[in-house]
């Protein structure tokens, strides 16, 4: 009895050991944001707050949307994002309720959101993920690391692979197009544009076409007429709704010197496909690069 009550012991401490081993065993995770900070989470993400349109997406895309718990006032997609807490807006963010709500990491847009709003955010102690989408092959990646922080990896690295797929595909597709000069409008009055550094430029490339004002600064410069016909775009696109695309084409009539002018290649593009770091960007992409075919057919 006794050699039987010996033995017993030991295997049952060892069973304990083995079962609490687990909770012992796991580590901490460790991303570096765009800003090359590293972000170290205890568990992953349960309470988050999203401070761009974009992310919220992304993050609804791999699953973690029922994990969001404040958004930006844009966050307008998919149905179920608009109805959650709005904490900022373009002009102002409620630091109060941001804390109110505990969240465990923040999701900030480096270029959207600003230095500042980052800065007092780790003032007050609380965790801040910063992106900065300029290419379309960091989508994927952006996706893979939001995955890893809120253990959605199974589903990130598969909307990760599919959007890798799409993109070498319009890649191979276009690699060979003769190059299209593009001027690309986000304002009228005055008029402004984007450089060769923002994500709508590397849409362009990926199209085959030529940013006329990649070189330029800031990420969004101000430009005049003058400038944009001495480059002579042959394709003219902008961002916004139906309603203001024959108004907007109207104004252009003016100055039918312009290739694109001439020649009737005005294009209008949903913002939110377009302008906005997620994995529908694919399909702005498309619409773009058919845009591009339909000048490279007709020409002038």
């Amino acid at each position: 009895m006794k050699f039987f009550t010996l033995s017993f012991i030991p295997i049952i401490s060892i069973g304990i050991l083995c079962s609490l081993f687990p909770a012992i065993a796991v580590s901490n995770i460790t991303e570096v944001d765009d800003l090359k900070r590293e972000i170290t989470l205890a568990v992953p993400a349960k309470r988050i707050i999203s401070l761009a349109p974009n992310i919220t997406e992304l993050l609804f895309h791999i699953g973690a949307g029922g994990n969001i718990v404040g958004v930006d006032e844009f966050s307008n997609y998919p149905d179920e994002a608009k109805s959650i807490t709005r904490v900022n807006n373009h002009a102002l963010i409620n630091y109060e309720l941001i804390l109110s709500l505990q969240p465990d990491l923040i999701f900030a847009w480096s270029s959207g959101n600003g230095y500042e709003i980052v800065q007092r955010l780790g003032e007050l102690e609380l965790p801040v993920f910063v992106t900065e989408v300029t290419k379309l092959q960091h989508i994927p990646e952006l996706l893979k690391r939001l995955g890893r922080l809120t253990d959605k990896i199974t589903e990130s690295n598969r909307v990760a692979a599919n959007f890798y797929e799409k993109l070498r595909y319009l890649n191979k597709l276009y690699a060979g197009k003769k190059r299209v000069k593009i001027f690309y409008q986000i304002w009228d009055e005055p008029i402004m544009t984007l450089n060769g550094e923002h994500l709508v430029s590397d849409v362009i490339r990926t199209c085959g076409g030529i940013n006329i004002f990649a070189t330029s600064s800031p990420l969004v410069p101000r430009v005049n007429i003058e400038t944009i016909m001495r480059f002579d775009p042959e394709v003219i696109i902008t961002s916004g709704t139906q309603e203001r695309l024959e108004s907007w084409k109207k104004t252009w009539s003016r100055w039918r010197s312009i290739t694109a002018v001439k020649g009737g290649h005005l294009y209008l593009l949903p913002p939110d496909l377009i302008q906005r770091a997620t994995y529908r960007t694919l399909d702005g992409a498309t619409y773009m690069c058919e845009y591009l075919d339909r000048y490279r057919e007709y020409g002038s």
